[in-house]
């Protein structure tokens, strides 16, 4: 990026400047690897567990959920990001669709107290006006290795959202 004079964004800026000046041994390298796959295989543990819960008795093929806490914000303003950097160190694979747009005016339920620094920085951010036409969007994230899968499976859940919203909110954004 520096030799491109390229400005980094906020979040990428965040990366490099919580990695700098930080170096790892080999011994502490095996060990967060050792601590990533031990997440991994609790995680793929929980998921197939979930083959007690349906009523086929296999697990579940895919979660559907929300990409974001939010609309798509500003440029720059996005700092929390863990809808997705959860499925990342997981390595899982996941699809982000658009099933609709938020239109400034449209009734939307009061949001809760704020928790916490992040939630009072997004509470603050909102803004109708701000949103106005931005899509709504949802992410589908399915198994390791399972991306020809995945789109399949979003295939079926674009033909229940209802295609025709996916395709309209995609074609108005892109005007």
């Amino acid at each position: 990026m520096r030799k491109a004079g390229e400005p980094a964004v906020q979040q990428t800026e965040w990366i490099l400047n919580h990695a700098e000046g930080r170096s790892y041994t080999v011994e502490e390298i095996f060990r967060l690897n050792l601590e990533r796959e031990t997440f991994r295989a609790n995680a793929l543990m929980h998921w197939n567990a979930t083959q007690q819960r349906t009523t086929t008795g296999r697990p579940v093929d895919a979660i559907l959920c929300p990409i974001a806490p939010t609309l798509a914000p500003p440029h720059d303003t996005t700092s929390w990001w863990g809808y997705s950097s959860h499925w990342n160190i997981l390595d899982l694979p996941a699809v982000v669709f658009p099933v609709g747009r938020y239109t400034a005016g449209d009734s939307l339920p009061e949001p809760a107290e704020p928790r916490n620094d992040i939630e009072r920085f997004i509470h603050a951010q909102w803004q109708p006006g701000t949103y106005d036409n931005a899509p709504v969007n949802l992410q589908l994230v399915g198994r390791r290795h399972g991306e020809e899968r995945l789109l399949a499976m979003l295939d079926v859940v674009e033909n229940v959202v209802g295609k025709e919203a996916c395709e309209a909110s995609q074609e108005s954004f892109s005007k």
